[in-house]
């Protein structure tokens, strides 16, 4: 990967000691959440080169710089919230010497040459609403249970509650594009995974009983969120679904109630923090 300046929690040059697959081309098992062939197709067709050089996942990824966010509580305890993020912009293609995340300010020109929407390509959709989330107060108080991250091309990613992600888009998308080759990267220090692909479907991982809520203006069912959310136990996990594309919907047979908080169309930024406020209020988090 390219060299990047250091910041404070910034990344570190990635690592080119990988392993290769075995003969069958399967990654090397090892996790509960283990990947399966659809996860792993989706991710090989872009990364390089193809599939000798996924990592296996018990090998450090030097890259993963990003620190144990100290101020999150133990995620454990309690009631909490899930976050499940919708039709992320995260494409891999390989441009000069690397493989990046495609960004329509920085790709343009590469993708009106492909004939590629730029429109489509939006990584900082996803990055400003993990940011939200991870930095929220919510988040601080223990109450986050775990985002999972749904791409365009079907590749589901679970960041866990104690992650820090990059402030700035060029590190966090030189994360990701690290993640997608290696399917994991982990902590300084005490290699806690923070990232990691996961096998479809989303669902195997979302709290069996806890209320599962999207987030759309073409629902027809108009709420206030604070109110709606009022009446859920407060012993009860919550699972919130927010599509973080540019144009289009969420369209996830999994979610039960289908709700719209304003008459006007949101970013998914401003949605989640509709939803932060509203749950933060509910469990007195100040």
């Amino acid at each position: 990967m390219g060299k990047t300046k250091r910041k404070a929690g910034s990344l570190q040059p990635c690592s080119t000691n990988r392993k290769k697959l075995n003969r069958d081309g399967l990654a090397v098992k090892g996790d509960e959440e283990e990947l399966g062939e659809k996860e792993l197709n989706s991710i090989q067709k872009f990364s390089h080169p193809t599939v000798n050089e996924v990592k296996n996942e018990d090998d450090e990824v030097n890259l993963c710089g990003i620190p144990l966010s100290l101020t999150c509580k133990d995620a454990g305890a309690g009631a909490g919230v899930t976050f499940v993020l919708e039709k992320a912009s995260l494409t891999l293609a390989n441009i000069g010497k690397r493989y990046q995340i495609l960004n329509s300010n920085e790709h343009a020109s590469y993708l009106r040459k492909k004939k590629m929407d730029p429109y489509k390509y939006r990584p900082d959709i996803v990055h400003e609403a993990l940011n939200d989330i991870m930095n929220s107060r919510l988040s601080k108080s223990g109450r986050l249970k775990a985002v999972y991250i749904r791409t365009e091309d079907g590749v589901l990613i679970k960041v866990e509650p104690y992650a820090k992600i990059p402030s700035d888009l060029e590190s966090f998308c030189s994360m990701m594009a690290e993640l997608l080759q290696t399917l994991s990267i982990k902590a300084k220090g005490n290699r806690k995974k923070l990232l990691r692909v996961v096998a479809n479907p989303v669902t195997k991982y979302l709290p069996p009983s806890s209320p599962k809520i999207g987030l759309s203006f073409s629902s027809e069912k108009a709420v206030e969120l604070r109110e709606h959310v009022s009446g859920i136990n407060r012993d009860e996990d919550v699972v919130f679904v927010v599509g973080v594309m540019a144009h289009g919907k969420i369209e996830c047979d999994y979610i039960e109630d289908l709700v719209s908080v304003s008459p006007f169309h949101l970013s998914a930024a401003m949605c989640l923090r509709i939803i932060l406020i509203a749950m933060e209020r509910k469990w007195s988090i100040l």
